[in-house]
């Protein structure tokens, strides 16, 4: 990610986090629209790889962002029990649990501030 790219990256971060104090989805069509609105935001995450691995805020911005897409994807799973994201919703935990044992390894502060709406 090119250094002019994190303020994207971070309000990508503060949309996921938003995205998961939302209300519970409690109605088909809400999950289904919900699931895409996902599946849109998971093809602009920032990707660790192409991360400068020297650049330590670029990382924890990185790490972070995707941590937090993950915890959306947990909520949403939580209220849409058949959501068509059920099949990755193990690989997004899974990546969850890497991500923050890197966030932690590398000593990142979090940069997305609790949401107070």
């Amino acid at each position: 990610m090119a250094p002019g790219n994190w303020p994207i990256a971070m309000a990508l971060a503060v949309a996921a986090y938003v995205g998961m104090t939302a209300p519970a989805l409690s109605q088909s069509s809400d999950c289904v629209r919900e699931a895409a609105s996902i599946r849109r935001a998971e093809t602009q995450l920032p990707k660790l790889e192409v991360a400068p691995p020297n650049d330590q805020q670029i990382v924890c911005i990185t790490l972070e962002t995707n941590i937090l897409f993950a915890r959306r994807v947990a909520v949403h799973l939580r209220h849409c029990s058949r959501s068509p994201l059920m099949q990755v919703g193990g690989q997004w935990q899974r990546t969850e649990q890497d991500y923050l044992s890197q966030f932690r390894d590398r000593r990142c502060k979090p940069a997305v501030r609790s949401y107070r709406g």
